[in-house]
């Protein structure tokens, strides 16, 4: 099979559509949805049933329009056609969501002085591919894989496409570099979550939890307790323990090699790359940043992961998270101490300090 090269983020997403598995558990109703290309729940605390099932259904219509921004493989994606619109030198007029996403990964770019760059997507899309196995740990392609770093990384990273290429004038964006490919990452599964949030709080919700792959953010209790967040080990099958009460923040994990459901039910696979290099990210296996802004607390992961356990306090830093954990690849566990005595360890698992 010829390699694809994918357009899409980190995470694959697929069409939106709702689960016929809606509940009260113990008070809780709960709403399971495959969302963005992965699981996703909604539990509301409070509200009737029916009242909490059409403030999650308003739910689900914020993130229908979420998946035609970007997460999409498909050419009609708004995502796919910006792309496309910048490498012919055109500028295009985008919808306010990808609007609020490009201009906040303008920020943090700014913020983590480039090394969280979202424009430089091409650099990605040479590591994506799709696998016909339910289970791949590498690329089946290898070969066509190198050809691909050999001939464009060098010719990408000479150019520097960076998001200061991009001209924004209002809803209009155009680029100074026709290199420029714009690649987020998981940042619009974070404006999913605050979204979600946003329209529950609307609808009058004051206690709820969304929880989308793993990535969670919550407002309020869980009745008369906190709501606890499960800590993902790097194979993100097993829990290392949990946070109780995190005061209304978002608890949000990526992995250096990520695999979500690609064309016709494949998984794609996917690294985090070094924009410096071309090359995807090994010594980090996972990170996991607790921060108020889901947005913030994916792009501030992705770049720690990137930066590592050497520079990971700069970037924290100038990104404003502090609850960080990380994980190495000899499995090493590593917590800031901003994070270190608020989880809830399973037994046994033992941890290191991050060295501010």
């Amino acid at each position: 099979m010829k390699l694809k090269i994918a357009f899409g983020s980190l995470l694959t997403v697929c069409v939106l559509f709702l689960v016929a598995s809606c509940e009260r558990n113990g008070g809780v109703f709960e709403d399971k949805l495959d969302v963005l290309g992965t699981f996703a729940q909604i539990s509301i605390v409070g509200p009737s049933p029916e009242q909490a099932k059409e403030a999650a259904l308003t739910v689900e219509k914020e993130l229908q329009a979420l998946d035609v921004i970007g997460y999409t493989f498909e050419e009609e994606g708004e995502l796919q056609q910006l792309n496309k619109a910048l490498a012919e030198g055109r500028s295009m007029t985008v919808s306010d969501g990808l609007l609020e996403v490009i201009r906040e990964a303008g920020k943090l770019s700014s913020a983590s002085n480039g090394l969280f760059n979202p424009a430089a997507g091409e650099l990605t899309a040479l590591w994506e591919f799709e696998c016909d196995q339910e289970e791949c740990d590498e690329s089946p392609y290898p070969d066509e894989v190198q050809r691909l770093i050999d001939e464009q990384v060098n010719k990408i990273i000479s150019r520097q496409p960076s998001m200061n290429d991009l001209i924004v004038k209002g809803n209009e964006i155009g680029s100074r570099n026709p290199l420029v490919k714009l690649e987020f990452g998981g940042m619009i599964r974070g404006l999913a979550l605050n979204k979600g949030i946003e329209r529950l709080e609307k609808t009058g919700v004051s206690n709820a939890m969304i929880d989308i792959g793993g990535s969670v953010r919550t407002i309020g209790t869980r009745g008369d307790h906190d709501w606890w967040i499960g800590i993902p080990d790097a194979s993100g099958k097993h829990s290392l323990g949990s946070i109780e009460n995190i005061d209304d923040l978002s608890v949000v994990s990526v992995r250096s090699f990520d695999k979500s459901l690609g064309g016709h039910g494949r998984p794609v696979y996917r690294h985090v790359v070094d924009p410096r290099t071309g090359i995807p990210v090994t010594a980090i296996q996972l990170v996991v940043v607790m921060h108020k802004d889901a947005m913030i607390a994916n792009a501030a992961a992705a770049t720690i992961l990137i930066a590592g356990i050497k520079d990971w306090k700069t970037v924290a830093d100038g990104m404003d998270a502090h609850k960080i954990l990380l994980i190495t690849k000899d499995g090493t566990i590593y917590t800031s101490p901003a994070m270190e005595h608020i989880i809830h360890w399973k037994q046994g698992i033992e941890h290191q300090h991050l060295v501010p």
